[in-house]
């Protein structure tokens, strides 16, 4: 990842796919909000329906940018991180959380799977963090989630039956 004059930002090929499923997780979220709204038998929330409607409109314009399908190579792509800051890096930012518990899950279970784009992932998610003025999520101390993972213990006891 890198940053360039006017507050874009650069995303690897091989992490779009992370932006790509953060950004539908947004999407999805916000239609519940919309449609939990429009289906009461009150009346609408003004405030709740238009921050979902906006949050809406913006993933689905930042979808349309990335692309809404998988490709076989995906290409590198720059983004206007002034139009999605927070839209960025929390999709970004769920992902990378995802990953973690995915492989910490497979740990506990005994299983040890390669981190492969989680280091690239979670600096990407540090940049942006960086970039937008946000807090960090992860500790300066454990830089690379798959030393962070060697490091812990079983937190439950499988038995044998």
């Amino acid at each position: 990842m890198s940053s360039s004059e006017g507050g874009s930002v650069r995303i690897e090929g091989k992490l779009v796919r992370f932006l790509r499923s953060g950004v539908k997780l947004e999407l999805g979220a916000s239609a519940a909000i919309i449609e939990a709204q429009t289906a009461a038998d009150t009346h609408l929330k003004p405030n709740t329906y238009s921050r979902a409607l906006a949050r809406f409109d913006a993933a689905r314009t930042l979808l349309e940018e990335i692309g809404v399908s998988e490709q076989l190579e995906p290409h590198d792509i720059e983004l206007d991180l002034t139009r999605w800051p927070q839209l960025l890096l929390k999709a970004l930012e769920s992902q990378l959380n995802q990953e973690l518990i995915r492989l910490e899950d497979a740990h506990t279970d005994g299983i040890d799977l390669p981190p492969h784009d989680l280091p690239a992932l979670a600096c990407l998610v540090a940049d942006i963090q960086k970039m937008v003025g946000a807090p960090a999520t992860h500790k300066p101390e454990q830089p690379r989630p798959e030393r962070q993972l060697r490091r812990r213990t079983p937190s439950r006891s499988r038995g044998d039956g």
